[in-house]
């Protein structure tokens, strides 16, 4: 197996240097220079007496991170104002997460001491799509979301979390049956197995030093009136079927996988852990991290 994806991805490299080559990367114009971790003085307090700040993180930063560059590939759960490029779609600030050091990765960074390279995450995007979009909406197997993993500078991200595909759960795109990498023709691409594993061979091809993860999806709420069920789409399958597919790619690329899945945010306490039952409040973006954080440092 190994041999095969290393093929499919010499191949996929050579593509991506001809269809790159003389072509500058995306300029993040909406970037803020930095992302600050530390909550200003004053902040609103949470109900409960709580002080809306990011919960205590460890000090100092784990050695192993500590000035690494970050880089998020994600959809609403991350996208951020100030910190994507201007044609991105927006999700925060919504409710008590008001600046980005409140969601789960601003989180992450303050826990790990990590820098942000790159927030490569635009709200109501899918992995399937065109991958030759070139939008603010293009999907996550796209030339254009993998080229915005790199920082405004040009620089390459040391970490690359990948944390998309709720939106083709939501849409009921056709999960497909991993088998393996193998080539894939540029243009629509509506499997979710497809996409994730081209978009895998761009990101492996394009960051070859980065140490890449894949996150499995968390839960969300149903699409009726249900409480206490796992969500059902159209095609009748749950968040964990595509979860599987996730881990079945994610070992074929010798990538390790962030369980976010079992984080402890699941259908019973979507209410507790989420603004809408999707979006991660300030509380549960602090479960998603430690989560994350405990995978790096393994």
């Amino acid at each position: 197996m190994r041999k095969i994806w290393k093929s499919t991805l010499t191949i996929t490299a050579l593509a991506l240097i001809l269809a790159f080559s003389g072509v500058p990367c995306v300029v993040h114009a909406a970037e803020a220079d930095a992302v600050s971790t530390v909550p200003p003085d004053g902040a609103a307090a949470l109900p409960g007496g709580a002080p809306n700040a990011a919960p205590a993180v460890p000090s100092p930063a784990p050695v192993s991170l500590q000035g690494k560059k970050l880089s998020i590939l994600g959809d609403s759960l991350s996208a951020f104002p100030g910190t994507m490029p201007a044609d991105y779609n927006l999700f925060y600030p919504q409710g008590e997460v008001g600046r980005p050091d409140l969601t789960w990765w601003g989180q992450t960074l303050t826990m790990t001491g990590m820098t942000l390279c790159s927030n490569a995450s635009s709200a109501n995007t899918n992995i399937t799509g065109n991958s030759l979009d070139m939008s603010g909406s293009a999907p996550g197997c796209s030339f254009r979301r993998i080229m915005d993993l790199r920082g405004k500078d040009g620089s390459a991200p040391d970490v690359i979390l990948v944390q998309m595909g709720i939106n083709d759960f939501s849409r009921s795109r056709t999960i497909g049956s991993y088998t393996g990498p193998k080539m894939h023709a540029e243009g629509e691409i509506m499997t979710f197995t497809d996409a994730y594993d081209m978009m895998m061979q761009k990101i492996k091809a394009l960051y070859p030093s980065a140490s890449v993860y894949c996150c499995t999806l968390l839960e969300r709420a149903p699409f009726g009136n249900e409480s206490g069920i796992p969500a059902v789409n159209l095609n009748g399958n749950t968040v964990a079927d595509y979860n599987r597919q996730i881990k079945k790619i994610a070992a074929a690329y010798g990538t390790p996988v962030i369980d976010l899945y079992n984080c402890g945010i699941n259908y019973t306490n979507l209410n507790l852990f989420t603004l809408d039952g999707i979006h991660p409040t300030i509380i549960g973006g602090n479960v998603v991290a430690q989560t994350v954080v405990q995978a790096l440092l393994k």
